[in-house]
């Protein structure tokens, strides 16, 4: 069980919370769309633990990430002009670089090119990829970025997509980690699906396996079928806070997706999803449908004065949720847990042994931290992502060992 005390301890990310801090040093985290932060025009506010941000794209290509306040008056820097490779603040013109450098400070009378040596701008560290600018906002030397295998690849193998949820980022975590609900919470889609997830469909009881990694663990959750054979899906944890996901369909060069919970602040998250094929571009079809289900705008379809749109009607026809796409469906329970779900009410049971390990691990992580040790998951030199992948299938029986399924 978690203490409240403890569920402080996870969820708490803003100002000086131990696990912010140890989030923000040792972990890079995708902020925003590159889409979104075009060439030469304005910068685009981004927040992320409870810090404001602009992130923006200069005339030369460059991509900046600072604070939004500009270092001056504190103005906001979305309102900057862009220039070659800087913003402008428009209050007194002062210029700042994307790597943090001030340029010109031409309302200061007194050697104005030596004055501006002295200003601190708090520019971020950046790097592009699978459609999206990740950031990282540590002090000091920035460890290496996330070497994923989508990272790299081209844009029509690769796709993202986000929604701004008002859930703390754990919720975002363990939303992703927990297999069992798929035979429940979605069983309006699993019943008719053509694919290995309608057996789930069968037989709702889980069984859980895990094989611990220096990143995280993989956990895979084992189901009998009615002809013996044994479904089994193995999830990927990667701490701090992705999940990744084995592939809908069974067989070779399917499209893979990997959900990030990133946190905005204490009580809202923004959940990523990038979808992707080493192997070939992400089916066109599907990729116009999930841009079509995604309501980045407008958030989900109402709040808890409607019960987030849920529809009673299509459930008296048999749709068991109210719900018509399984992304709304996982983020309604997530958001109706409330904004910090309290931990220390839970009676948790046995399929919930990935959520207790996500727990745990962050725990050891995050009081390592505030020993002085970094954590052991961070990503260095000596760890790569690049051989991570989810996987599913069928196994002959329950005997047989999951882990003989190839990556």
């Amino acid at each position: 069980m978690v203490t409240r005390e403890e569920n402080e301890l996870l969820c708490r990310v803003t100002g000086d919370a131990p696990m912010g801090r140890m989030l923000r040093q040792h972990y890079w985290l995708p902020a925003v769309l590159s889409v979104r932060v075009r060439k030469g025009e304005a910068p685009v506010r981004v927040k992320l633990f409870g810090r404001n941000f602009v992130a923006f794209r200069g005339k030369d290509g460059m991509v900046g990430f600072l604070d939004e306040a500009c270092p001056h008056r504190g103005v906001s820097l979305a309102l900057a002009r862009v220039d070659d490779c800087s913003l402008t603040c428009l209050f007194h013109g002062w210029k700042i670089r994307a790597d943090g450098a001030v340029l010109d400070v031409p309302n200061e009378p007194n050697n104005p090119k030596e004055f501006a040596k002295t200003v601190k701008a708090k520019a971020y560290p950046t790097r592009e990829g699978a459609g999206l600018i990740w950031v990282w906002l540590g002090e000091g030397d920035a460890p290496p970025p996330p070497d994923f295998e989508w990272m790299d690849l081209p844009p029509d193998q690769v796709y993202a997509a986000g929604i701004e949820l008002k859930a703390n980022w754990l919720q975002g975590v363990e939303a992703t980690i927990d297999s069992s609900h798929v035979a429940l919470l979605h069983q309006s889609w699993t019943v008719t699906s053509s694919t290995d997830f309608g057996a789930t469909r069968v037989n709702t009881e889980v069984g859980y396996e895990f094989e611990k990694k220096p990143y995280g663990f993989r956990a895979a959750a084992l189901r009998t079928a009615p002809d013996g054979s044994c479904l089994a899906r193995v999830t990927e944890f990667v701490m701090p806070y992705y999940g990744l996901i084995a592939p809908i369909f069974s067989g070779p060069q399917q499209d893979r997706t990997a959900i990030i919970a990133v946190p905005i602040d204490d009580e809202n998250l923004i959940q990523w999803y990038i979808y992707y094929n080493p192997e070939k571009p992400v089916d066109s079809w599907r990729k116009v449908q999930r841009a079509n289900q995604w309501p980045m705008a407008g958030g989900l379809p109402g709040d808890q004065s409607n019960n987030w749109g849920q529809n009673r009607q299509i459930m008296d026809a048999g749709n068991s949720t109210g719900f018509h796409e399984i992304v709304i469906e996982d983020f309604v329970v997530m958001v109706s847990m409330g904004p910090i779900v309290d931990r220390s009410q839970e009676y948790l049971c046995s399929a919930d042994q990935a959520i207790v390990r996500v727990r745990r691990q962050l725990l050891d992580e995050v009081r390592g931290f505030m020993a002085g040790k970094p954590p052991k998951s961070g990503q260095s030199e000596t760890m790569s992502y690049k051989d991570i992948r989810a996987v599913g299938g069928r196994l002959a029986s329950a005997s047989e060992d999951w882990r003989q399924i190839p990556r």
